[in-house]
């Protein structure tokens, strides 16, 4: 019911899209309500209003055409500018886009800004994960020679090898750096993670040691000095430099993490050389608001075992299973738990978590095998898996308990954050293409002006102006009108009656049209507010789709979380199907959703200033000047027939008026200039745009190719980590079955070894009898 409603509100926005602009151009022409009857103008009042005029103009060209046109013969710098907003503001997307089109144009090579671009574009690309991308740039910025972001670039360059584990070209930038004078705490720290990475800890110390001298590096440094002398086999040295770190008082969230592990490696240390009491302690250092927390807890339990204090060590895996809800974690701490009971001898419990165990895991491997049974090519399976979706990997086919335990193999991680980072830039790219759709669209009509703001007002200003100056011309006319009808002949009558005919029909549409930035802007205003009610509509619609998707995920989440033991398997299949054939749907209808929206966005930038209708009403508006033109022509002619007493008001009028066209000439001039302006800027960005869209497509081939080539590795792994839960939860039912065994095996050597000494005690207790009634005997 809810997707018909939906469709019946939606499809008829389609079909009425055509309508929308002449809806409301229709009520905004009817809206403007005719202009009121103009008093009598004077002579000083004309020369006022036009020398007002005047300035006004020269005002406009001041503000808005001759700064746009500095602009546009800088706009390379104006470019760098908008990308550095971009990317301060943490638009990485944005500021990649705008930084490549700057790095791209020969010009900026000779600025000092170049290397600051080229490093901006690389840490836009490093944020946004594209690590390949942004050392293309870095290698750049470093190539360019010392300067102020060379260290910086040499520390990102460090940082991408580690991230994609290719440490290719480090010995390089470690000899660039050798031969600097003077290097940054934040590159001898780098360096040294680097190396600690490539898993050269003796090479590694000593940048350790160095980047320790800065307060920033201090702890941080300290710690994974410590880290690569455990690693060379140092291990008093490490104790030392661990001892001094957590001594430290930390002042940053970040020093307070650095302090937590310096307690674990102590605690490590301390166990491995079996002092567990001393282990214990360092653990129990950790707070509970610790990032390391659970791990501490996890080391103190075996350290409790290792101790011989199992009572302690269950009460520790009752808060671990609460904190650390680890799919992979809890049946092993059950096991655990099991094992520490059987010690302690409380049987019954033991029992418990042993059943626990098999009934948990025995049905869900059951699910498991007959899955992986019932495809007949389990390769191509998950190559297709991958190759449709990132989901693939945490499939809502099978059992929670598996999709969750797969997660958390750290090579199932690893290739899902691969195949995250390719889903990510396919996003991106997808991103891009839209934008520059968009940017396309919005340059194609004459509102395009809309995408300059400042210009756009500069426009709207000068229309005003524009409707003022002919209003107050239509006026001096119509005042030096009154004076000359009474001298005209029949000739000059007939032609002033053609004229006056023409210039009435004109002045209605002068006067149906914006007259002020006011009415301007509400117009503007009004346009906003129509569409909005659309969005509006279309946002509703939007809600009822994702409440359906809400829904949706509810009925998931309970069969997965109750899942329905009588179903057949074809019975799961057909409940499988229902369910994707509903999100299909939905999927369906979020496309026409979105793209109902992108036609109501499209339909609304065709208004704005410069517009089809304010350029009509522009034409009309001149034409109407032209004839008011032609009637101070036909005034101007009959100048000499005046009377005396009216003829010197009459000339200081026509003075006047006759300003008015070279003021007329002059906004026409600075809208042509606006024009050429945004002209310039459109041809620019046109040719922005499709430099971008070949750069997009040569990324998209790139990104094709990856894809082909990682999908078989990625299902490989995806169906290798599948495969091995099978194996782990053999082996987990195998454990909880010979678990009950060995409760019971205990059992009955706990009831052997209390039978025998019972015995012993009774033979012990007839030899003393005997030995005290010896004497009676």
């Amino acid at each position: 019911m809810r997707l018909r409603c939906w469709q019946a509100m939606v499809y008829p926005l389609i079909t009425a899209r055509g309508a929308v602009a002449l809806m409301l151009l229709s009520g905004l022409l009817l809206g403007v309500p005719e202009a009121a009857a103009q008093e009598e103008i004077g002579a000083s009042t004309a020369r006022q209003r036009v020398d007002q005029i005047a300035a006004q103009i020269d005002e406009l060209e001041e503000r808005y055409l001759v700064p746009a046109v500095v602009e546009s013969r800088f706009r390379l710098e104006s470019r760098f500018n908008d990308a550095k907003v971009a990317y301060l503001l943490g638009d990485y997307p944005r500021a990649s886009v705008l930084f490549v089109a700057v790095v791209d144009n020969r010009q900026v090579r000779q600025f000092d800004s170049y290397g600051e671009a080229l490093y901006l574009l690389g840490d836009s690309l490093y944020q946004l994960r594209s690590f390949r991308a942004a050392r293309t740039f870095f290698r750049q910025v470093v190539e360019l020679g010392p300067g102020g972001f060379y260290q910086p670039a040499i520390v990102r360059l460090l940082e991408i090898a580690g991230e994609i584990g290719d440490y290719s070209g480090v010995d390089a930038l470690y000899a660039r750096l050798d031969n600097l004078e003077e290097v940054t705490p934040a590159l001898h720290y780098t360096r040294g993670k680097t190396l600690y990475q490539e898993g050269r800890y003796r090479a590694a110390r000593p940048w350790f040691q160095r980047a320790a001298r800065d307060a920033e590096y201090a702890l941080v440094a300290r710690y994974f000095e410590g880290v690569t002398l455990a690693a060379d086999g140092d291990i008093a040295e490490a104790r030392e430099v661990f001892t001094t770190l957590v001594a430290q008082s930390p002042s940053t969230p970040e020093d307070s993490r650095v302090v937590d592990l310096g307690h674990l490696a102590l605690g490590r240390l301390a166990y491995e050389e079996r002092q567990f009491d001393l282990a214990i302690d360092h653990y129990l250092q950790l707070p509970r608001t610790s990032p390391y927390f659970e791990r501490s807890l996890y080391e103190l339990t075996w350290s409790l075992v290792s101790k011989e204090s199992y009572q302690a060590a269950l009460r520790n895996l009752d808060i671990l299973l609460i904190s650390d809800p680890d799919p992979r974690f809890v049946p092993e701490a059950k096991l655990l738990m099991a094992d520490l009971s059987m010690r302690l001898r409380q049987y019954d419990q033991a029992r418990l978590w042993f059943n626990d165990i098999i009934a948990t895991f025995t049905p869900v491997r059951t699910e498991l095998v007959s899955f992986i049974e019932s495809q007949p090519d389990l390769q191509s399976f998950f190559v297709e898996l991958v190759r449709q979706d990132l989901e693939g990997l945490r499939p809502d086919y099978m059992p929670a308990m598996v999709s969750d335990w797969v997660e958390g193999e750290p090579l199932m991680a690893d290739a899902r954050q691969l195949v995250s980072d390719g889903s990510l830039t396919q996003a991106d790219i997808d991103e891009a293409q839209a934008a520059l759709a968009e940017v396309e669209q919005m340059l194609s009509y004459g509102s395009n002006i809309e995408a300059f703001p400042v210009l756009s007002e500069g426009w709207k200003r000068g229309i005003a102006l524009e409707a003022e100056l002919i209003s107050l011309e239509a006026r001096l006319i119509d005042a030096e009108l009154q004076g000359t009808r009474e001298v005209l002949g029949p000739s000059e009558r007939q032609r002033l009656a053609t004229l006056e005919a023409e210039v009435d029909t004109l002045r209605s549409q002068h006067q149906n049209g914006p007259q002020t930035l006011d009415e301007l802007q509400s117009r503007n205003s009004a346009i906003r507010e129509d569409f909005g009610r659309l969005n509006s509509e279309l946002e509703r619609v939007a809600f009822d789709i994702e409440s359906l998707e809400i829904n949706l995920d509810g009925i998931d989440t309970y069969l997965r979380q109750n899942p329905v033991e009588g179903f057949s398997a074809e019975d799961r299949q057909k409940v499988r199907q229902i369910r994707q054939d509903l999100r299909d749907e939905v999927r369906r209808l979020q496309e026409e959703h979105a793209r109902l929206s992108q036609e109501i966005v499209a339909v609304q930038r065709q208004f704005g200033a410069r517009d089809a209708t304010l350029v009509q009403q522009r034409e009309a508006r001149e034409a109407y000047h032209r004839r008011l033109m032609a009637l101070g022509e036909l005034i101007d002619e009959q100048r000499a027939r005046l009377g005396s007493s009216s003829r010197g008001e009459a000339l200081a009028l026509a003075e006047q008026r006759r300003r008015l066209p070279e003021l007329k000439d002059q906004l026409n001039t600075y809208f042509q200039g606006i024009d050429q302006v945004i002209e310039e800027r459109v041809v620019d960005i046109r040719a922005t745009v499709e430099v971008e869209r070949q750069e997009l497509a040569s990324y998209q081939q790139e990104l094709d190719a990856w894809r082909s080539e990682t999908e078989r590795a990625v299902s490989s792994i995806a169906l290798w980590n599948f495969t091995q839960v099978d194996d782990e939860f053999d082996a987990l039912i195998r454990r909880g079955h010979v678990g009950l065994l060995d409760v019971g095996w205990q059992r009955k050597e706990d009831a052997t070894r209390d039978i025998n000494q019972l015995f012993e005690d009774r033979s012990t207790e007839i030899n003393v009898l005997r030995e005290a009634f010896r004497e009676v005997r």
